[in-house]
């Protein structure tokens, strides 16, 4: 079994670093049906109308599922197929860690979009922390699996996905590691593609002989920083960005781990950086 590339790419390899779009929030809406059997575009009003409204301040909005995760009970097969789409929700923040909203629809997107906005933005004495202290030892790692998208998510993304959830049973870390999978997250080429929250990670070019090595360095991340925007890049071979930082901050982060600085003086991407 070969391990997961440890080093920056060599001269005449591409690089993934800086390959994702700049964002200070990522949020899911957990949906019934597994990514592998989305369409090739989701038609989602909801996501869409969320998305817009994200943009404005560095979020990202997409799908999310597992046999683990909660879905709303109004939540149905196919939800983006009725006029009314039901959702339970989570979101990631650079500045204010996990929120978990119990429900988003039509009805009160105007609330959970500001709700939504405050949680990606720094926290200060106006709008105060709003995300998850309960959750700080829980990791969440997404793969995505949008097979009618690109069939290389589907050819690559299950394997690495079936075999995260493998690795982690097998090492009884269910409590802690929790494994789902994703709809599109953009770099089809690099796929099989990869989140990790809280860190923000993004890991592309994964197999599924990569799974051991690379749940060691996500738990020994998880464990040395609290701080992930002065950790290290995350397997660096494989690494394409990470929440919170611009695209020239993650080409300098890993720079520097090339160049054998392990922290850098960087600041969290605000709104205005490219």
């Amino acid at each position: 079994m070969s391990s997961a590339p440890s080093g920056p790419a060599t001269p005449g390899e591409e690089s993934l670093a800086g390959t994702i779009v700049s964002h200070n929030s990522y949020v899911l809406l957990h949906s019934r049906v597994p990514p592998t059997e989305f369409p090739g575009k989701v038609p989602s009003r909801l996501q869409r109308t969320l998305q817009l409204h994200a943009s404005q301040w560095g979020g990202v909005v997409n799908f999310s599922w597992s046999p683990d995760q909660a879905v709303h009970s109004s939540t149905r097969d196919a939800e983006w197929e009725y006029d009314q789409e039901t959702y339970r929700l989570t979101a990631f923040s650079r500045f204010q860690g996990l929120l978990e909203i119990p429900e988003v629809s039509s009805s009160n997107l105007e609330e959970v979009q500001e709700r939504l906005r405050v949680h990606g933005s720094p926290a200060d004495a106006a709008h105060p922390a709003s995300g998850d202290p309960a959750d700080p030892n829980r990791i969440h790692i997404y793969v995505c699996t949008h097979r009618k998208r690109d069939c290389r998510c589907g050819d690559s993304g299950v394997p690495v996905y079936e075999a995260f959830r493998s690795e982690v049973a097998k090492r009884q870390l269910e409590s802690r590691v929790r494994v789902g999978t994703v709809g599109h997250v953009g770099g089809h080429k690099w796929a099989a593609n990869m989140l990790v929250f809280p860190s923000g990670d993004w890991l592309g070019n994964l197999r599924d002989h990569h799974v051991p090595q690379v749940l060691d360095a996500i738990l020994a991340q998880h464990e040395e920083y609290a701080d992930y925007v002065h950790a290290p890049p995350l397997v660096p071979h494989n690494w394409r960005g990470r929440m919170g930082l611009s695209k020239d901050q993650q080409l300098s982060l890993l720079a520097g781990h090339a160049a054998g600085s392990r922290d850098l003086p960087l600041r969290p991407l605000e709104r205005g950086d490219q």
